[in-house]
């Protein structure tokens, strides 16, 4: 009996051909999955789903290892090496992926969504699957979008209305849109690298930050900050992405089982981050922060000034704003 050992997605096997003519064992298959962020956040709680899943699902043909906290490169490495196989697996923001999937520029025009739960409906949906088969020219494959962060201001100034942002020096996303939007709020928007943050916000080199609650309990930012407004100017997403080239290289019912798995793992992951959002604010306000919410119109008159600019880099983008438009309308 031969034995047989390959990395990769589908590749990986330690198997061997039984004395039987004409019959296999199944291969054993490893998938490494990578991410940024830590041990306790989203997406680590949906691959360790996944894994979960997958191995009960295959009788543990499928091992899953995952590499988080910025193990397997940041999210710009992370897209580069799905598209080249490098990687099987990772979750990487929309954001991220603006750039080499430019109608995802969409995703970061602000108040495109007017909540949360809207943001979760419309990208769960046919359109967000629509979204994801953009993926499939340039090397990859979307499983779904998973966890989305509803990101709010943090900083030493309270913030009431869009006069209160005026001059504002703010560490935005390292994303166009991101930076455009803030420009029209009449912020300095910043952007700068996420393990700079903390200490340039504590320093006073930057007056503030936009995140979500939980990220802002969970990374600390809580201890040195005053103020937290709940502007809720973007929606930022999330996919779980594939390398095309290692998926389509499995077995068609491993394929159907781990695309099921994904979807449910999701599914369990948003469960799970619906419940950090809440808990997040609460300790927000448990530590003594000032929480204001603003109305949210006169921000949002403001910050529709900047989608012609965002929208000009994406080539598809006035129709997907029109697909998402309809979809948030009720049935």
């Amino acid at each position: 009996m031969t034995s047989i050992t390959r990395r990769g997605l589908g590749l990986a096997a330690a198997g061997a051909a039984l004395a039987v003519p004409g019959v296999a064992r199944a291969q054993a298959i490893t998938m490494t999955l990578g991410h940024v962020l830590s041990a306790t956040s989203a997406y680590q709680v949906i691959f360790e789903r996944f894994k979960e899943l997958a191995a009960q699902r295959t009788n543990g043909r499928v091992t899953v290892n995952i590499q988080g906290g910025g193990a397997a490169g940041n999210e710009g490495r992370l897209i580069q090496s799905l598209r080249t196989g490098v990687i099987d697996g990772a979750f990487v923001g929309g954001s991220s992926l603006e750039t080499v999937v430019r109608d995802y520029r969409v995703l970061s025009l602000p108040y495109i969504f007017d909540d949360h739960p809207q943001a979760n409906r419309v990208l769960q949906g046919p359109v967000g699957t629509e979204m994801l088969g953009l993926l499939e020219p340039l090397g990859m494959m979307g499983l779904g979008f998973g966890a989305i962060f509803e990101r709010n201001i943090a900083g030493r100034r309270a913030i009431r209305t869009p006069a209160d942002l005026q001059g504002l020096k703010i560490r935005v996303l390292q994303t166009p849109g991101f930076v455009e939007a803030y420009r029209v709020l009449g912020t300095q928007p910043t952007p700068m690298a996420y393990g700079e943050v903390f200490l340039a916000l504590q320093n006073g080199v930057v007056d503030a930050l936009e995140i979500s609650n939980d990220a802002v309990v969970a990374d600390r930012f809580v201890e040195v900050i005053q103020n937290y407004a709940l502007t809720k100017v973007h929606q930022s997403t999330t996919v779980f992405a594939v390398s095309g080239v290692r998926f389509r290289a499995l077995p068609a019912d491993v394929q159907a089982t781990l695309r099921t798995a994904a979807k449910e793992a999701i599914q369990h992951g948003l469960g799970i981050h619906d419940r950090l959002n809440v808990e997040g604010l609460a300790q927000v306000r448990a530590r003594g922060v000032a929480v204001t919410e603003p109305d949210l119109e006169p921000f949002k008159v403001i910050a529709r000034r900047s989608y012609d600019t965002i929208l000009a880099e994406a080539p598809n983008g006035r129709a997907w704003v029109e697909k998402i438009n309809a979809a948030k309308r009720p049935a």
